[in-house]
């Protein structure tokens, strides 16, 4: 009995003890959740606009899904006094939707087509004492942890929120403890073949310099 009350007394000291010291080292599990913060990957959209005189689409030279570049041709458009005019893709990207077909009359001010960009971008939430850490233009790493095979890509700080967004409760509940105010902070990612919308960004914040 004396012998197993001992082991017991064993292993609880061991346990606090590392405890103790991943804690002191700040690798505890709040710590690593503070410091390592996720997004979800997501693809700026562009909506093109029709802005010019009223006239009526003659040629349609895209379908949803094409690759595009900025300037290429994307609709011709006959006015009508009878001239005709190209509609250009304002950036790089994959038209995601096109919202009229041959035929059809334009008005200006109407939307004909969304262009996915192929710049990436992941929105962070960043408390209170970590967000001098980030300045605009900042470079920072992002790290993809649910790949097969470890991607790293360079991003941008893009915004910060000039106010905190909200209060996240802490994920410990320690006596005098406040709430965390959260900054939202647009990370600007570069684009690679590896990633697309939807999977998850990591910012390590143990990694960028004060």
């Amino acid at each position: 009995m004396k012998l197993k009350m001992g082991l017991y007394i064993g292993i609880a000291v061991v346990l606090i003890a590392g405890g103790s010291l991943l804690a002191a080292k700040g690798k505890d599990a709040v710590s690593q959740a503070e410091s390592r913060k996720q997004g979800m990957i997501e693809a700026e959209q562009k909506t093109i606009v029709y802005d010019k005189s009223h006239g009526t689409i003659v040629k349609v030279n895209i379908a949803v899904g094409d690759s595009v570049k900025k300037g290429e041709k994307l609709f011709k458009v006959e006015s009508a006094e009878g001239g005709q005019a190209d509609v250009l893709a304002p950036d790089d990207g994959q038209i995601s939707k096109i919202v009229v077909k041959s035929g059809d009359k334009l008005a200006q001010g109407m939307p004909i087509a969304v262009v996915q960009k192929t710049a990436y971008y992941a929105d962070l939430y960043v408390q209170e004492a970590a967000i001098q850490k980030l300045k605009v233009n900042k470079s920072v790493k992002v790290h993809f942890p649910y790949l097969n095979r470890p991607v790293q890509v360079e991003g941008v700080v893009a915004s910060i929120a000039a106010a905190p967004q909200f209060a996240s409760l802490r994920m410990t509940r320690e006596r005098g403890q406040a709430d965390l105010s959260m900054f939202l902070v647009r990370i600007s990612i570069e684009s690679n073949d590896d990633l697309l919308p939807g999977m998850t960004a990591e910012v390590n914040l143990d990694e960028i310099a004060d």
